[in-house]
């Protein structure tokens, strides 16, 4: 009894009260008093085991959730715009989780418009956007580059040149993206801007969708410089920079403010950022660690 109040720093009174508070609450006989001190009861052994497993498991549940404070563990929800998933955002998941393998990530594709929605109202936390879509309630940093070509027929006119201006290429018929998408919104705020008619004799709404109606000669089409091109046909379709300087399409990383992520989401911005070379834009990048 000595000894217990020295180390936890309390009188031996104060232990006995406990203890006889203890036996009250439980019902039970916890120590046998005896002249020469005091001895557990086989009650009294009992509760000491189920106490130290209490202990043990505590221990466990704290280093635990300390994985999670560190980011160690957790789970990420992340939206991206198709172009996105173009711009290395694969590899560089990849190297993120390879280096986090505690951690979970969930993907979703969305139009631009809706990654934005999706992480203001917490469905998101990271979003991968098109740059020209507001997010003025978010934190927004730049985070890769897209460069866009326009995709046609090997025997177009406009396939031999080394580069095309939007205006000369809105000359011809267009295959469209439609303008809930990031590109076909941009492509047509840019025609817009310019007094330039597009002559869009069918709109789709996806890359592959984009390439089939091309190769079957109903149009040009504005596309990323990835996926103008697929290894099963890599022959089929030509594609020519656009030379405007729009054309090298941007893309930024929005999440709510960086206090109300976890640290594995903070851990994988960090990360995409630093995979991303920190963006190309004028926008200061939160800090984040």
């Amino acid at each position: 009894m000595a000894k217990a109040a020295e180390r936890e720093h309390i009188t031996p009174p104060a232990i006995s009260k406990r203890i006889a508070e203890l036996e009250s609450a439980l019902a039970v006989v916890l120590f046998e008093r005896l002249s020469t001190g005091i001895r557990p009861t086989p009650a009294g052994d009992a509760l000491a085991i189920e106490a130290r497993g209490l202990f043990h498991s505590l221990d466990r549940m704290q280093g635990r959730l300390s994985e999670y404070a560190s980011g160690q563990r957790g789970a990420v929800r992340l939206y991206s715009n198709p172009s996105g998933l173009v711009a290395s955002l694969a590899e560089d998941l990849k190297s993120f989780m390879d280096a986090h393998r505690e951690v979970s990530v969930r993907l979703d594709e969305h139009h631009s418009d809706e990654v934005v929605r999706g992480v203001a109202e917490g469905d998101a936390d990271i979003g991968i956007f098109a740059h020209h879509i507001g997010a003025e309630a978010l934190t927004i940093v730049p985070y890769r580059s897209v460069q866009l070509v326009l995709v046609m027929p090997q025997d177009h006119p406009l396939a031999a040149k080394p580069g095309v201006a939007f205006a000369e290429a809105t000359e011809h018929e267009f295959v469209g993206l439609t303008e809930d998408s990031a590109i076909g919104s941009l492509v047509s705020s840019i025609a817009s801007a310019q007094g330039l008619r597009l002559k869009v004799r069918v709109q789709v709404t996806g890359f592959e969708a984009l390439r089939r109606m091309v190769h079957a000669g109903l149009g040009i089409g504005v596309i990323p410089v990835s996926r103008a091109l697929t290894s099963r046909d890599p022959a089929e379709l030509a594609r020519v920079p656009l030379t405007d300087t729009w054309a090298q399409y941007r893309l930024n990383l929005c999440t709510r403010s960086p206090d109300t992520l976890s640290m594995a989401a903070r851990l994988m911005v960090d990360h995409l950022l630093a995979a991303a070379g920190g963006g190309s834009s004028s926008v200061q990048a939160p800090e984040f660690d």
